[in-house]
């Protein structure tokens, strides 16, 4: 059985079409299985003692935690009020810059390009799409504990 020209070139053609449409199913189904994120666990790591907290206020600290052998280190801000604590990434939702909190102010102000955050973490003006990310936080034998998934 012999095959025209025009038969070849148009099965070549459709055969290409499905290679093209592979290569786009393909990324497809990655971007639509479940997030790795989705699958971690959520782990606390002591952060402060309990007496180093003001009642009222802001307060900087280093968050050290483990993640596959690795030591890693985060800045978070805790925010003490009447309503209890809350503890924020200093990481800035528009470009990952690490906020600063202003006293003055009474705001998180990012330096690269002016986001600011008011108390609860809601972005109040500038480029930040979101709010700053808020950590579990809950306090555990004297100590706040924060929640990573890792």
């Amino acid at each position: 059985m012999e095959t025209s020209r025009r038969e070849f070139i148009k099965k070549s053609f459709y055969g290409l079409l499905a290679l093209i449409g592979l290569g786009f199913l393909i990324p497809g189904v990655k971007v639509l299985t479940p997030a790795e994120d989705r699958r971690k666990e959520l782990v606390y790591f002591p952060l402060i003692a309990e007496d180093d907290i003001p009642r009222v206020g802001v307060k900087k600290a280093e968050l050290l935690f483990t993640v596959s052998g690795k030591e890693r280190k985060s800045r978070v801000f805790i925010v003490s009020n009447a309503g209890g604590i809350a503890v924020f990434s200093a990481t800035c939702s528009h470009l990952g810059c690490l906020v600063n909190y202003h006293k003055d102010k009474g705001e998180f102000i990012c330096p690269c390009h002016g986001g600011r955050y008011d108390l609860t973490g809601k972005n109040i003006a500038g480029p930040p799409p979101a709010p700053l990310t808020k950590l579990p936080a809950r306090s555990q034998d004297g100590v706040i504990v924060v929640g990573v998934k890792v």
